[in-house]
Parts: C-alpha cells; sequence; structure tokens
C-alpha cells in the first residue's frame, strides 16, 4: 500500500465545519480506502493529539512553540490582518525549521512514506528534505494562495508578507512533480503565475457527500416569510458577505428574512434589523435542518480564489442559490439551469423577483442537485486523484 504524509497548517475537525477543513478530511478519508495516510498538521492548543480515523487514516495534531507564538503576537501588534485566516497560517510560513514536536514526527514518518504532499505553501519549510531528495511532492492546493493574500491581506509589512508567500507557492508549483488546482481557472492561474508545465497541474475540486442532506421541508414555521440563508467561518470573504446583506440587501428586500449562521457574523453583534437573524456557530445536526428548510440560499460572493465548498453544499442539498461569478467560480453552472445569478447591483432586484416563483426555483434547484451530484461527490473526486497519484508512483492503474 503507497504511504502518503501530508502537511497541513490546519488540522481536521469532526464533524468539519469549514470548506477548508472539509475538503481535507473528506479527500483523504476517501483516498485512505486505497492509500496509507498519516497527517502531520497544526493546531493552536497547547497538547499533542493523535486521532486514528481509521486503520489506514491517523492525523497528528501538533502545537506551536515558542517560537512561533512569539511570531504570532508579532503580527498580532502589527495588525496584520484578517487575523483568522491569516495568522495561523503565516506564522508558520515565517519559520525558518519547524517546531521541534512537528521535526520528530516528519522525521519518524519520512523515511517509511513514498510521496508527500502539502496543502499549502505555509509549511514548505517544515518540510526539511524539499528539494533534496528524490522523493516524489504533491501540492494539492486548496486555492491559490498567493494571488488569495494580495487580495485580503493587509497591515505592517503585508506587501512583504505576500512577496515571501508567493516565493513559497512559486518553489512549491515548480518543485512538485503534481499539483491539484480546485478548477480550470485556477490551473491557469498557476501557469499565467509560475510559467510551469500545464501537464503536471491536474483536477481535483472540493466537493460533497450527496447522501448527508435531509429531505427538504421548506417550513421553518408555519408562518414565515421567504427566507434566504447564508452561512460562513470568520474569512474575510465571509464576513464582506454578511456586511452586505446587513447594509445593502435586509434594506431592499423586506419582505425577505435572511438568516446568517457560522462566525462570520461574530463582528455584527451589535447590528440589529428586524429582517436579519444571526445564528452564530452551529453544529452539523442544526445545519442540516437549516439547509432542509431554508427557501433559498446565496452567495454574494465579491473575491476569492478556489472553487466553493459552501456552493456545491446548498446545491447538493436542493436549495435554489443565488450567486455572484466568483460564488459559483470554476464550477461551469448554467444561470437559469443550475442557479440564478446575479450582480451586487440587481442582487435586491433578483432576490425580490424570484421570491414569488416556486416553479422556477424548484426546478432550478432539481437542475443543481444533479449536476454537483454527478461531478461533485468526494468519492468520485478521491477515484481520479487516485489515479493521478497511482501514475505518479509508476502504477497507472485504471480503476473507472
Amino acid at each position: 500500500m503507497i504511504k502518503l504524509l501530508v502537511l497541513n497548517h490546519f488540522p481536521t475537525l469532526l464533524p468539519p465545519n469549514t470548506g477548508g477543513v472539509l475538503r481535507y478530511f473528506h479527500l483523504y478519508n476517501e483516498l485512505s480506502i486505497f492509500f496509507d495516510i498519516t497527517l502531520l498538521s497544526q493546531k493552536y492548543t497547547p497538547h499533542l493529539e493523535f486521532i486514528e480515523h481509521s486503520k489506514s487514516f491517523r492525523e497528528f495534531k501538533i502545537p506551536p512553540d515558542d517560537t512561533q507564538i512569539q511570531i504570532d503576537k508579532k503580527l498580532l501588534a502589527s495588525k496584520v490582518e484578517p487575523r483568522f485566516s491569516t495568522h495561523a497560517a503565516l506564522s508558520c510560513a515565517l519559520m525558518e525549521r519547524p517546531p521541534a514536536l512537528f521535526l520528530k514526527y516528519y522525521e519518524e514518518f519520512y523515511n517509511e512514506s513514498d510521496i508527500i504532499i502539502h496543502e499549502s505553501p505555509f509549511l514548505l519549510n517544515y518540510d526539511i528534505k524539499f528539494d533534496l531528495d528524490e522523493k516524489p511532492r504533491i501540492y494539492n492546493s486548496h486555492n491559490h494562495e498567493s494571488e488569495f493574500a494580495k487580495q485580503v491581506w493587509e497591515g505592517e509589512n503585508s506587501e512583504d508578507y505576500v512577496k515571501h508567500v508567493t516565493l513559497l507557492e512559486k518553489d512549491l508549483v515548480e518543485k512538485s512533480r503534481l499539483v491539484f488546482a480546485t478548477s480550470k481557472e485556477e490551473k491557469e492561474n498557476f501557469i499565467e503565475a509560475f510559467n510551469v508545465n500545464p501537464l503536471k497541474i491536474k483536477l481535483a475540486p472540493n466537493g460533497i457527500q450527496p447522501e448527508e442532506w435531509p429531505r427538504r421541508t421548506n417550513k421553518l414555521t408555519s408562518d414565515k416569510k421567504f427566507t434566504a440563508f447564508f452561512i460562513g467561518s470568520m474569512h474575510q470573504p465571509n464576513i464582506d458577505i454578511v456586511d452586505f446583506i446587513i447594509s445593502e440587501l435586509s434594506y431592499k428586500c423586506k419582505k425577505i428574512d435572511f438568516v446568517i449562521a457560522g462566525r462570520c457574523s461574530e463582528e455584527f453583534a451589535n447590528h440589529h434589523r428586524k429582517n436579519v437573524k444571526f445564528l452564530g456557530e452551529i453544529g452539523e445536526r442544526e445545519k442540516r435542518e437549516l439547509f432542509s428548510k431554508v427557501d433559498i440560499a446565496i452567495n454574494p460572493a465579491f473575491f476569492g480564489t478556489g472553487t466553493k465548498i459552501k456552493t456545491l453544499e446548498f446545491l447538493s442539498a436542493g436549495i435554489p442559490l443565488v450567486s455572484t461569478d466568483i460564488g459559483v467560480k470554476g464550477m461551469r453552472l448554467i444561470n437559469g439551469t443550475h442557479y440564478i445569478h446575479a450582480t451586487h447591483d440587481d442582487f435586491s432586484t433578483i432576490l425580490n423577483k424570484i421570491s414569488s416563483d416556486k416553479l422556477m426555483l424548484k426546478k432550478v434547484s432539481k437542475n443543481g442537485q444533479r449536476y454537483v451530484h454527478q461531478l461533485y461527490s468526494w468519492q468520485t473526486i478521491a477515484r481520479k486523484v487516485k489515479k493521478q497519484i497511482d501514475i505518479l508512483h509508476g502504477k497507472n492503474i485504471n480503476i473507472c
């Protein structure tokens, strides 16, 4: 059995609660059917944690050392933003060597591993034998990290930090034997940014679990108004969406109730709009219940790289979706067939118009659900990734 050693700057959580964690857990959980997988992840609590997800899938969640903690304090003092999506990753990238405990487990599993996989460029320096051996590396990108950093990082020395991460990502893309991108657009971005051979960049999109969603009832209460739903983590693109919902949509769509879940709304606790309801962070059971009852989902994304797992989840659950281009980026969805397109200028107009067209919403939701289930299940994606890893390892087995 081929052994994979995977390095990541954040850990899995069960149940997964953000797009990155969803990808991190579900992809490797499916791949562990075919490979023996060890995850070395970082976490911001003081004690080592070991989890045996299965006999062929295990994870070591490794705390930072004092050096990394001091780097994080420096980033906090210099007001590098956005904090929640930047500091943990950037503090890893600024380390010259990995924390001693991380290095201990790296060295323990390095020799017996056939392939080393990086989930981002942030832990490149933790792979101390990178570019010094013949062992294949894979970059399983969640998005184009350096491009995302250019869009959102702010604060003292942020331009220097962006340049640093860009060099790390360039090195990783150039020297990895195989790179997975989440969409054709991301693949083209890597090729253009780093002038690399297109043949080594393959697609591994974000995915969903079709079987996890309950049947939709579309009833929050017996006397409810039409409900529009958004969910997101404490991530700058999500925070900007919440601000747009409060400052724009809630005023122009007074007959629609907006339901917002996740930590993305934490900084808006003092904003009170009669037709906006903040749920905060919710559990998996509550999430599934909400997905079964809301009328539509919205994703008025302003920016971001990679494909949006929340978009895939909305569609997989059978919720009609209204989204900007960014919200459906890389999925080849057709406006009016799989989802309903809106710009920020006409988002409120579109919402008010469609809220009474139940037949159209039902048709679009069915088409969208069928489309993502055919193309974006984690099982389907994992089998395609397995095929590329087999080719890289010299086996070239046809599993289709």
